[in-house]
């Protein structure tokens, strides 16, 4: 976890460097301190040989009681710590020694100074043994020496200065733990250093680094202080200006991109876009509604199914002239039309595809009704103007001679001439509705409205011993309308009522309000209307009987006109009905606010 610091890893660094320093130094004093040693008794032996002045004229004895006549040379070469002893050159036998491990065990000590290399070497007839060469006694204890090969009068000897290391030793053990302790103390301030050091450039990047998690977040406003002129000063006025750039640009796209999701969600048509892969990288809610997706992670070949279609997706991508493909689907009884288009990055390499899905069910509607339109105006101007034609030719082969023939083919063609003026009358007054009516507006009670019309209709229910009467469930609010073209909506809903109400039939209408809004509803126990019909007898020309209502001379365009002059005036009409129980048709107009 520390290493992923970069405080702690300078930290580290700088104590590494600073242990490794402080180890160096301690093995070189190590070292430095033991040549010291070693010299100062390699040169203590050389000095005193001087002194004691041996040569060749000299014999053992007298180089034995020399040295014992001397006590400050004497403590020079033996004490505690060091020792001399003589051999014989040839048969290497102890002549004298200071040794105290001598005095003890001569055997043990002979074969203790006999692992020597320098007095191996001088054994092998070399003169002097003085290599810095560290031996250990069986004891454990370490120790140098120094060897020389002497002639004197009596023969050939070895003379051999022993060192004990163990004095060097505790005087390199105190200095070890000054050095130990030094490098606790020299580790702690590093620490404390490196702490510090690697503060002042951590602590900036940290910030950075928090800055820059802010960013992510979408977190443009705070800005890092500069606090020197460094390279960490120089980032830092960099990361600065990099924000405030940064900012401004996504603000910029986060604005256009919202504009554009606005605007595609917004729209009626559905767009889907995939990249190379097929995969949806947009889609907006129109074509969601569209497909009924429950999921927004379906590939194209998956949308292509929806669709009904058989396009792959390598192909279309190599598709030159997309924009030609468009395809007619209907889904779930609604029409739509397909187009294709493609988008390229800076190089104009096709990076996907867009799919543009438009509801065309109106326009497709409106054609059907338009062509349906078309085809009942034919057919209902063609009946009356058949039987005309046809009476007329019979009436012009002959017929008008015989008075009551004539006069019977007469009244014929004058019901069909009528018919045919109620059917155009009407087709002008739907097409002045399609163009725009000027109403002529005024206050009008809708139970006045409805008294009115019951009286002039009440002859024509009197002729098929009908019962019609008016009931005011509540006070209706006043309505602002124009008289006429009211007039004519309730004529036509309750001449219907009127028309399709046997013998003896009851129509009652009712007079109320249905919140802020007048309501007046035609109820009859006439002979209904089947359900899937219900929804559509507001169209123009649509009858669920045609020859029934031919025969009534209904035209089919009644509803369509009361309809109209209802929405023309602010309000609506629906329609409830049970065949053989009767029909409802309420018309909701809203009311005038009175002002308290």
């Amino acid at each position: 976890m520390f290493l992923r610091s970069l405080q702690w890893r300078l930290i580290i660094i700088i104590v590494a460097i600073t242990f490794v320093l402080m180890s160096v130094i301690w093995v070189f004093l190590f070292y430095k301190v033991e040549d010291i040693f070693y010299n100062d008794f390699k040169d203590t032996v050389t000095d005193n040989y001087a002194v004691l002045n041996i040569n060749e004229n000299m014999s053992v004895q007298n180089l034995i009681k020399k040295l014992e006549d001397d006590p400050y040379t004497l403590s020079q070469l033996a004490g505690r710590e060091k020792s001399f002893t003589i051999l014989d050159g040839h048969t290497h036998e102890i002549v004298y020694s200071l040794d105290v491990s001598y005095k003890k065990n001569k055997i043990d000590f002979r074969n203790e100074i006999l692992k020597s290399e320098n007095l191996m070497a001088v054994i092998n007839d070399k003169n002097e043994g003085k290599e810095k060469k560290l031996t250990r006694s069986a004891k454990g204890d370490d120790f140098y020496d120094y060897v020389k090969r002497q002639a004197l009068s009596d023969g050939d000897y070895i003379l051999y200065f022993k060192y004990n290391r163990s004095q060097a030793l505790q005087i390199i053990g105190e200095f070890s733990n000054v050095i130990f302790t030094g490098m606790l103390i020299a580790v702690a301030v590093a620490i404390v250093i490196g702490f510090l050091l690697s503060r002042t450039i951590t602590k900036p990047i940290i910030d950075i680094m928090h800055k820059a998690e802010n960013i992510t977040s979408g977190d443009f406003e705070q800005v890092l202080e500069v606090k020197s002129e460094d390279e960490i000063g120089k980032l830092t006025r960099t990361f600065n200006y990099m924000t405030s750039q940064l900012k401004s640009m996504l603000n910029e796209i986060s604005s256009e991109k919202n504009k554009f999701e606005l605007i595609l969600n917004f729209m009626t048509d559905g767009i889907i876009a995939f990249n190379r892969e097929g995969l949806i990288i947009h889609i907006n809610s129109a074509a969601v509604r569209f497909l009924e997706l429950q999921h927004k992670d379906l590939t194209f070949e998956g949308i292509m199914d929806k669709l009904g279609l058989t396009y792959a997706l390598p192909d279309m991508l190599d598709e030159e002239n997309l924009a030609d493909i468009k395809d007619n689907i209907t889904i779930r009884d609604r029409f739509y039309r397909v187009n294709f288009a493609s988008f390229t990055d800076k190089e104009n390499t096709v990076e996907g595809i867009i799919t543009v899905i438009q509801d065309i069910t109106e326009s497709q509607k409106l054609d059907n009704m338009r062509k349906e339109f078309v085809a009942n105006v034919s057919h209902e101007l063609k009946t009356p103007l058949t039987s005309i034609k046809s009476y007329s030719e019979t009436l012009l082969d002959g017929a008008v001679d015989d008075p009551e023939t004539a006069k019977s083919f007469l009244q014929v063609i004058y019901l069909e001439s009528n018919r045919m003026d109620r059917i155009v009358k009407d087709l002008l007054l739907l097409s002045k509705h399609d163009s725009g009516i000027q109403l002529n507006l005024q206050r009008i009670s809708p139970t006045e409205l409805t008294q009115s019309v019951i009286q002039n209709l009440k002859m024509t229910a009197d002729e098929k011993h009908q019962k019609i009467k008016m009931v005011e469930t509540q006070k209706a609010p006043d309505i602002s309308g124009d008289w006429d073209r009211l007039e004519q909506l309730l004529f036509n809903i309750v001449g219907n009522a009127i028309k399709y109400t046997p013998d003896y039939g009851e129509i009652v209408v009712y007079v109320g309000r249905r919140e802020k809004n007048a309501c007046i509803s035609v109820v009859d126990n006439g002979i209904g209307i089947p359900e899937q019909d219900l929804g559509r007898i507001f169209e123009r020309f649509y009858r669920v009987d045609k020859a029934r209502s031919r025969q009534m001379g209904g035209t089919g365009l009644g509803l369509s006109i009361a309809r109209e002059i209802a929405e023309f005036h602010g309000g609506h009409i629906e329609a409830k009905s049970e065949p053989n129980k009767g029909t409802e048709i309420t018309i909701i107009l809203p009311g005038i606010v009175v002002e308290q």
